[in-house]
């Protein structure tokens, strides 16, 4: 029985020292992360110095997501669990597409994301949730609408800082482009933009954009015929597509509640939008 208990202890002690290396070496710590620093070592001390590691580990993650949150441009971090939906929230929703949206590896495999409906749908919702998991992932993520990036390429023209700032558009891992049927480009600042979605597509980085709007229609509006063909075949190539046309205004729907104006249908749950 003293045996068992002696080999148990012992097992016990390696799975703690093997805890505590993994953490040391996931925190480039390599010296640390040594076993035979630890053989010997009584389990209770082992056992408190892989718990406070796991803790400290799990503040710096924290403190890097929130920097790299704010050079994205998001306010806040949006999680999964506030959007609530079921096969009756998007009727015109392939089936498979909200999740593969979702599960955020779209990122990964380096593809893009389409979202496209009405206002109040939650579009903005599903982008800012993956882009805050590809972020956790270790991504880098831009958030803009299309309006600020129009605005800003002409800016960086006049200010002789536009090599610049396309090379951020261009560098990012996630790209986000909100509301892009609500952009005008002029001649100058349509290239620009081209350009920087073309060395996107080059370098094989995910877009992901949301539209209220016809985004054909959109392009046609482009100066250029070419540009607009091209650009468009570099946001549809192999890329996710999330049809949310069909479906609620769920803050309409919210405001209704909120003053007791009755609502036409139902059923299903309902999706949590903190505008």
């Amino acid at each position: 029985m003293l045996l068992l208990k002696q080999e148990s202890a012992a097992d016990d002690s390696a799975a703690v020292i093997e805890g505590i290396t993994k953490q040391f070496q996931a925190m480039n710590l390599t010296r640390l992360a040594d076993a035979r620093i630890y053989s010997g070592a009584p389990f209770p001390i082992l056992d408190n110095l892989q718990k406070a590691l796991a803790e400290q580990r799990s503040a710096d993650e924290k403190k890097k997501f929130i920097n790299r949150l704010k050079y994205s441009g998001i306010a806040k971090e949006r999680t999964e669990d506030t959007f609530l939906w079921d096969d009756n929230t998007y009727p015109l929703a392939e089936p498979g597409m909200i999740e593969r949206a979702l599960d955020a590896g779209f990122v990964k495999l380096r593809q893009n994301l389409i979202v496209t409906g009405p206002p109040g749908t939650g579009k903005s919702l599903l982008v800012t949730i993956v882009a805050c998991k590809a972020i956790w992932a270790g991504f880098s993520v831009k958030y803009k609408t299309s309006h600020d990036i129009a605005v800003e390429l002409r800016e960086a023209k006049s200010g002789n800082s536009l090599s610049g700032y396309i090379k951020k558009l261009q560098a990012c891992d996630l790209l986000v482009i909100e509301d892009i049927t609500f952009a005008t480009f002029d001649a100058r600042a349509a290239q620009s933009f081209f350009s920087a979605i073309d060395k996107r597509y080059e370098r094989s980085k995910s877009t992901a954009i949301t539209s209220n709007g016809n985004i054909n229609e959109w392009a046609a509006k482009f100066p250029d015929e070419r540009m607009s063909s091209a650009l468009l075949g570099r946001f549809y190539e192999e890329a996710i597509r999330v049809n949310m046309n069909g479906a609620e205004d769920f803050r309409l729907k919210k405001a209704k509640r909120m003053f007791d104006i009755p609502t036409v249908g139902g059923g299903g749950k309902s999706l949590v939008v903190n505008a």
